[in-house]
Order: structure tokens, then sequence, then C-alpha cells
């Protein structure tokens, strides 16, 4: 595989995605660069000064910069040592806080052969600990990178850490500076094979345990050209996120696609943003930004936290896509945030629902940058959903994927919904020492009458149908509620719940089944919102969530409980852990303010008494 440039634009040299080049392009160059080190050290060459990224420290100051320049002869350094270090082949462990050593932590550990596995700091909190531990135990990590003011504490965490096999040992703990010092005439990058795995993208864990995905710089390159195909990207885009370096989305999209595309970054941390999302806005506005993104969860935030006076000065005219890649996408999300952001030269045409997945190294399925979003008022009959659904795009055949029944592996016709088959360039190489879960999820085959072809898709887990074309997304597989034999989606019946009451929180809400005996119960777990946590109305609130939720999916809510704000717990990009939420709750171990309950509490324990409020 190899790729073309044409007028400045990177694009794969596949006929199927020719349709969306200039049709008088002029004369192609074949460019052999087949490794995201080929690129890098491409721009370190041609453009050194050319500014790829700004840190903004607390979302406002500039405090640090990199060149293309910088970071290939950083990169090219801290490689070599490593390489000296006999790290080649090995994972390296990135532990750095949002910033610009994360990101040149990523590249040396490409530069030396090695894998990177993006990770939480290890100062972020427990819930990060948790899963540093997690990562460190699966990846069989060879060496850990973080701050030097960081080192003692990083190698306290990584002290006796029990791999899979249970063996214990401690993982050896550096900084890039040290590294950097070690060689003053490094050597350069040794030859990459495309197939080598270029790094573990750990899932979010929304639906079960992290699972490191296999990615390799094939499957980069391949997702990194189509997306700069589908947004447009060129060399005058300006990103500007505060994602998780170490999430897919903030990784794959805010990192590696201003490199590929050869311009420039301005990033923040995501406590910046979420301390002030008016923040976000303000740097879009300030630095002209043209791609900027998230969950729906983000805009959100912006609609209910930016207050009036806050926007004050704001100018939103440059962004030309604000990409929103939740699983689905929320069209109440994208009118609110459209209508109230109008006013500051936002345009309905900037917003730009897509699908991907880590699985996938990122996109899978995106719109014409031109495009309104297709809203489907009344989907299917087969979706069983009273939201409004969002059209997520085609991918101009770059991807083939179809809509199977999950169970039959028969595909689905249009407008059926089934579950989302994957095969294409960009569809990783499995999950990382899990070869029955990889057999399961990437190498899964259609079933039909007519002998079917070799070609292996990757099971997504997401439930969705395609209409004339276009791909919507309507839940997640393992979070559909089943009641007397119809499909209800979580998320409809949160939006359903959160929207009865003033006295809940917004977007923080989840609803999942319990048994009890032989009998299946409807839980909706919501947060309060702060005002309402001294002395919530519970009767109210209940009697509330109950007819709407009773009145929109005809569904009965067993127990409605009410828990403390940022009780209930989310991916690191936004998404409700509903799976996590149900066994906190049984475990007695959720922040508990008031359940309404019909007879006895469903929790499996309880670790104290709660004003519980029985309905008969």
């Amino acid at each position: 595989m190899y790729f073309l440039i044409l007028d400045g634009r990177f694009v794969l040299n596949r006929p199927n995605l020719q349709s969306v080049l200039p049709p008088d392009s002029g004369e192609t160059q074949n460019v052999r660069w087949s490794t995201l080190v080929d690129i890098v050290r491409h721009r370190g060459a041609t453009q050194p000064n050319r500014l790829g990224f700004t840190f903004l420290k607390d979302g406002e100051d500039e405090t640090s910069y990199l060149t293309f320049g910088e970071l290939d002869y950083r990169a090219t350094a801290a490689g070599a040592a490593l390489r000296a270090r006999g790290v080649t082949g090995g994972r390296v462990l990135l532990l750095y806080p949002q910033g610009l050593e994360f990101i040149v932590g990523f590249f040396a550990a490409l530069y030396a052969g090695a894998v990177a596995v993006p990770s939480p700091a290890a100062n972020a909190g427990r819930a990060a600990r948790a899963r540093i531990l997690s990562v460190v135990a699966d990846a069989d990590v060879s060496i850990a990178l973080a701050p030097p003011e960081m080192l003692g504490k990083v190698q306290g965490v990584l002290d006796d850490v029990e791999d899979a096999d249970g063996v214990v040992g401690s993982i050896p703990v550096t900084s890039l500076e040290t590294l950097e010092s070690e060689n003053t005439d490094p050597a350069p990058p040794p030859l990459i094979d495309p197939q080598d795995t270029a790094l573990l993208q750990y899932t979010s864990g929304s639906t079960g345990a992290p699972k490191g995905v296999m990615v390799s710089h094939a499957n980069i390159m391949h997702n990194q050209a189509l997306i700069q195909t589908r947004f447009e990207h060129d060399e005058n885009t300006v990103f500007v996120g505060w994602l998780p370096l170490f999430h897919d989305m903030g990784l794959i999209g805010n990192l590696l696609q201003p490199v590929f595309v050869g311009c420039s970054c301005v990033l923040m941390s995501p406590v910046a943003f979420l301390e002030e999302p008016v923040r976000w806005l303000r740097a879009i506005t300030k630095y002209k930004g043209t791609t900027a993104g998230a969950p729906n969860f983000a805009y959100d935030l912006c609609v209910d936290r930016i207050r009036d006076g806050q926007d004050e000065g704001l100018e939103l005219s440059s962004w030309d896509i604000a990409y929103n890649g939740s699983e689905p996408v929320s069209a109440n999300t994208l009118a609110r945030f459209t209508q109230r952001f109008a006013p500051h030269g936002f345009r309905r045409e900037a917003m730009y629902p897509c699908y991907g997945m880590a699985e996938s190294t990122l996109l899978i399925a995106g719109p014409d940058k031109a495009s309104l979003p297709t809203i489907r008022m009344d989907a299917t009959a087969e979706s069983h959903t009273r939201q409004p659904l969002v059209g997520c795009g085609t991918t101009e055949n770059a991807h083939d994927f179809r809509i199977v029944d999950p169970d039959t592996h028969h595909e689905m016709p249009p407008r059926v919904v089934g579950e989302i088959w994957i095969s294409g360039g960009s569809v990783a190489q499995g999950y990382w020492q899990r070869p029955e879960e990889t057999e399961a999820c990437f190498r899964a085959q259609i079933v039909g009458p007519q002998p079917q072809s070799e070609t292996r898709y990757l099971r997504s887990g997401d439930l969705g149908y395609i209409d004339d074309g276009e791909l919507f997304v309507t839940g997640r597989i393992k979070d559909v509620i089943i009641v007397r034999g119809k499909n209800h989606y979580p998320q409809d019946i949160e939006a359903t719940a959160q929207a009865s009451h003033s006295g809940l929180k917004q977007y923080c809400s989840a609803a999942f089944m319990v048994t009890r005996g032989d009998q299946e119960k409807l839980v909706v777990l919501h947060e309060l919102h702060i005002s309402a946590v001294q002395n919530p109305p519970v009767d109210d609130i209940a009697r509330s969530v109950r007819q709407a939720v009773n009145t929109a999916h005809g569904l009965y809510v067993a127990a409605v409980v009410l828990v403390k704000p940022a009780s209930i717990p989310k991916t690191s990009s936004g998404k409700i852990q509903r799976r996590l939420s149900r066994k906190l709750f049984l475990d007695g171990e959720m922040s508990i303010v008031a359940e309404s309950c019909h007879g006895p509490s469903l929790q499996s324990s309880r670790t104290e008494p709660k004003a519980t409020h029985q309905t008969n």
C-alpha cells in the first residue's frame, strides 16, 4: 500500500477513493511512506520550522510549542536510547499527562521499533490507576516513560506488578530527558514493516474490561488518509482539541492527523475543558480553529455550562468540522448546540456526525463535509426507538460495512436493524494476547444460502441499519434492554427520564435490568442536580420519571435510584458505563441519596440504610 500527494492532500491510492479527488489535480507523485515514522521524518526534513502543536496551560495561556523539526529530532534521540536499552519489539507505556511530552514519547517508541501503549497519567485518580495496573499486566510492558517529577510515584505504582502468568516484577521507568541525554549523535530509526504493530489502543471499557487493540502502521496510515479525505483537511487546517491523547479519538484525530496532513493543532487538558467549557470555544475563536470535536456530552456541556456573558466575543465561523463520534449521535445535542451558538457564527453545516471505534483505528463512516446531518424522525419499525436517529454518512467504499443478524450471521436487508460489521484497511489486527476473542470479533463471516466470499469482518457490537446508503447507529448490543421480546435502547429511556424533572442532572443516567426471582426489573439510576442533593423531592422525581418512561416506552420503572453528582462511571470519552453502573448498584457501592422502589430494594447488599421509598 502506498499514498499519493495531490494538491498537498494525501489520499489512499485506491480506485474507490478517487471520486473525492480534484478532477484536475495535475501530476501525481508516488510517496513511499508506509509508516508514521516516514511521515514525521519527512516533516522534520522539509518543514522543520512548521509549528505542529501548541499547548494551553489551564486551557488559556500558551506554555509550550512543538515544531515538526523538534519532534523528529527529539524522537530520533529518545528512540535511539530506547533501542540501546533493548526495547525494540517491546511495549513502551506512556504515562504523561495531557501535553506535548506525550507526543514526543509516542513517536520515540515508534522510532525505537517498539509498540506505544498510551495510558492515563499516574496522578489521574483512583480509577486511572486501576486502569494503568490492568494495562501494564495485560500488555507485558517493557519500560514506562513519565515526567521527571513523577518518576518516583510512577515507580511506586509499577513495582511488584503481576503479569498474565502470575509473575511479579518491577517495570523500569525513565523520562524523555534522560533518554535524550544518552544519545548526542543518535542513529536514524530502523526500517519498519507497515504490518508491524504501532500501538496497543486499549478500549474505553464502556461495555467491559479494556482490551488492547493491535493497531499496525498500515492501519493508521489507511485511517489517516480516510480521515483527511472525508474531512477535507489540508495544510491550512487548524485543530483545537482537549480529548485525552491516550484515547483513540484524541490520539488518532488530534495528534496523528495534524502530523499526517502537515497542519497545526492547539491542545488543552480535559480538566481545563471540564472546569470551564467556554475555554474550548474561546480557543477556537482565538486560533480560528477549523476542526474540533468530541462526543455528545461535550457539546451539551457547552450549552448547559456557558453562562450569559461568558460567550461574549466568541466567533465560531471558522469552525467547519464539528465532529461527533458518539454511539449514537444525539439529534437533540446537534440542535441545542447549533441554536445556542448560531449567534456566534456557528453553522449547522459544520456539525459532522460520524462513526468509528478503536478496533477500526478510529473512523469508519462519515458524511460529505458540506452536507447537513441526516435526521430520521421515524427511523424503522425494527429500531424500536422513539428518539430521532442521526445518519453517520458513508465511507465511499473505503470500508465494506454490512448489517448482519448477530445470532444467525445472515445479512439484513436495508432499513432493518442488525449488528454493524466492517472490513477494510483500517480494521486492526486483533486483541493483544486474546486469540479467542480476536477470532470471534475480527474474523466473522457472513452466512447465507449462496456461497459467500472469504471476507472476514470486524463485529462492532453496535446495532444499526443502512438507509439510502447511509449508516444509522441505534445502540450497543450489550446495552439493549429486552422486555416482552421488544428491544429498548437505554439511551432512549435515559433521555426520557432526564427530561422529566428539573432536579435531575443532564446526561448523567444509566438504565439497566436486574433479575429478581424469575422477573426482570428496570432500574433507572440518575444523578441529582447539585441544587437538589440536600433535600431532593424523591416522590415527585420518581413519579415524573415513571410517568414519562411509561408514556414514551410502555415500560414500568421498578426502581428510580437517585445518586450524588459525579457518581455514575464514565469512560475517558464521556460514555456511560452501564454495566459497571449496574455492578456498583448491585454491590451497594453507589453513592445513593434516595431510592424509590416497587417492593424491597433491588440491591444485592446495602452498606447503610438509605432513604428508600416503597411504591405499591
